[in-house]
């Protein structure tokens, strides 16, 4: 009888490479403003995560991110905003005078391509000063000299998208981006840990914010400034950072409508310090007016800010207060 032999073959998985292969780069390219960024900071840290379960993408990909700001012109129109030739999220100016009878938009802004810029003068003339054109003329396409011949049949590119071509292609300074973590307890005692990239904004301004993203219920709500904001009894724990690098605890308990985390990022000497930090600014109520007749009042209210690395805020007698990641409408909890 013949002799049965069995041959068996290593299994090697779906895109299988050389273990000593070159990783291929995937360059990912991302329009918006700070709530864009902090929705792809999330994305990436979700992907983080998992990758280091089951490594699967990062085993073959290396990921490069690209990030142009994109923000709305105030003689703009929707329609022209939502062309196919620009891209459809936007960023909304504070400037921007709106009907009697139209809800007020949201409001983000541009502050990390603005750091980034700061630390990249060659983005800062090839992608920020896109800013400054309007859509009519970043949706114009680019004209080719006379003497050259059209070897392509195909229309040219617009002028956004051959500047975002020449951006993927030459941009050669890697800037990275520190994440923050932020752990959250929520009012039924649920445990969660976020991440943020840009600001996390607590009490009046987070609330604030989702009114102002639920459209037409904006107007029934009613939009009120700190001055009838309801007072939130906090205690702050923080670590303050100071010029000679060393950490302070301040432990204090402050009656405020307010309280925001945001990334110091907005001058030179916050970019230049070789310390990450965080603005912490406190909205505190001084004066208070308790009418039994009429709404009571914050008569008046102190602004601060100081630097930190490190903070812990905790709610007295069960306080509970909204919390918003980023300045998204989508990740507002209450805490």
């Amino acid at each position: 009888s013949p002799l049965i032999q069995t041959v068996s073959f290593k299994r090697r998985p779906f895109l299988s490479c050389d273990e000593d292969g070159k990783v291929s780069t995937l360059r990912v390219l991302v329009f918006g403003s700070d709530r864009i960024s902090g929705k792809v900071a999330r994305a990436y840290s979700n992907l983080r995560l998992q990758e280091s379960r089951a490594p699967m993408l990062t085993r073959y990909f290396r990921l490069q991110f690209f990030y142009v700001p994109v923000r709305r012109s105030s003689t703009a129109s929707s329609g022209l905003l939502t062309n196919a030739s620009v891209p459809a999220e936007t960023l909304h100016r504070p400037s921007v005078q709106m009907s009697p009878g139209q809800p007020d938009v949201e409001v983000s802004t541009n502050d990390i391509s603005q750091y980034i810029g700061m630390l990249d003068p060659w983005y800062q003339r090839n992608v920020l000063e896109l800013m400054n054109l309007s859509t009519g003329v970043l949706c114009q396409q680019s004209t080719k000299p006379e003497n050259e011949p059209s070897v392509n049949v195909n229309e040219p590119l617009p002028i956004l998208a051959d500047m975002m071509l020449y951006y993927c292609r030459f941009a050669t300074r890697p800037v990275l981006l520190q994440l923050y973590q932020a752990e959250l307890t929520f009012h039924n005692k649920e445990k969660r840990t976020e991440v943020f990239i840009h600001s996390l904004e607590m009490g009046h301004s987070a609330s604030t914010r989702a009114i102002k993203a639920s459209g037409p219920g904006s107007k029934r709500l009613g939009i009120s400034g700190d001055h009838e904001a309801i007072p939130l009894t906090l205690q702050i724990v923080h670590s303050k950072t100071t010029i000679t690098g060393r950490n302070g605890w301040n432990n204090v308990k402050k009656v405020c409508t307010s309280l925001n985390l945001s990334k110091a990022c907005k001058r030179h000497e916050e970019i230049d310090s070789k310390m990450e930090c965080l603005n912490l600014t406190i909205s505190e109520v001084i004066k208070r007016q308790n009418s039994k007749v009429k709404k009571s009042l914050n008569q008046q209210i102190a602004v601060s800010q100081v630097k930190v690395n490190k903070v812990q805020v905790i709610g007295i007698d069960n306080c509970t207060f909204a919390v918003c990641l980023d300045q998204d409408a989508g990740k507002i909890g209450r805490a």
